[in-house]
C-alpha cells in the first residue's frame, strides 16, 4: 500500500456577547472559520512533509535554533531528519502559565524570516498563547542562507510545542 499525505489547516473563532439594556437583551453571536485542505505534492496548495516537537523547555534567557533543512525526529526507535524547502504552516504553543514569553526569529546566522517578513523582526508568544501562521500557496522559502528558526525564552522559562508543515527538501 502506498503512503498518502493529506493535511488540513483550520483556524476558528466564535463568540457570544450578551448585554442587557433598558428591558431588552442585545446578543451578538457569531463564528468565523478558515479551512483549507492540502493534498500531497510540491505545488501551490499542496504539502508532503510534517515535523513536530512537543513539550520542549527553554530556561529563562536560553534559546535554541531549529534548522529547517535538518530537523531531527525519533521514529520507530531511530532518528530521522526532516528537511524542508518551503513552509506552508507553523504552529507554536507557549504552555508557560505566567512570565515566560516565547520569542521567534532573530537567528544570528542564516535566519529564516518566514512570517516575520525580515530576519531582524521577532514575533512574541505570550504565556498560554498560540501562534498559527499559514501560507498554503507557495509557502515561505527555506534555503541554505534562510533556514535557522530561533526560539528564545524571555523573562522566565518556557515550555512549548512546535509543528511545521510544508514541502520536503533534500538533505543538506
Amino acid at each position: 500500500m502506498a503512503a498518502v499525505f493529506k493535511s488540513t489547516l483550520l483556524a476558528q473563532l466564535g463568540w457570544t456577547w450578551r448585554d442587557e439594556q433598558d428591558r431588552a437583551a442585545v446578543t451578538d453571536t457569531n463564528q468565523w472559520s478558515w479551512r483549507t485542505a492540502l493534498n500531497e505534492g510540491t505545488q501551490p496548495g499542496e504539502a508532503n512533509a510534517i515535523w513536530y516537537a512537543m513539550g520542549k523547555t527553554l530556561a529563562s534567557g536560553a534559546s535554541t535554533e531549529w534548522l529547517l533543512d535538518a530537523l531531527p525526529r525519533p521514529l520507530f526507535g531511530k532518528t530521522i531528519v526532516q528537511t524542508f524547502s518551503s513552509i506552508k504552516a507553523l504552529w507554536l504553543a507557549n504552555h508557560s502559565e505566567s512570565g515566560g514569553t516565547l520569542a521567534m526569529g532573530g537567528a544570528p546566522s542564516n535566519p529564516w524570516s518566514g512570517p516575520m517578513g525580515s530576519a531582524t523582526n521577532l514575533l512574541r508568544i505570550a504565556p498560554g498563547g498560540v501562534l498559527f501562521v499559514a501560507h498554503p500557496g507557495m509557502g515561505w522559502s527555506v534555503s541554505s542562507s534562510a533556514k535557522a528558526l530561533k526560539l528564545a525564552a524571555e523573562s522566565a522559562s518556557v515550555t512549548y510545542d512546535i509543528i511545521v508543515l510544508g514541502i520536503a527538501g533534500t538533505s543538506p
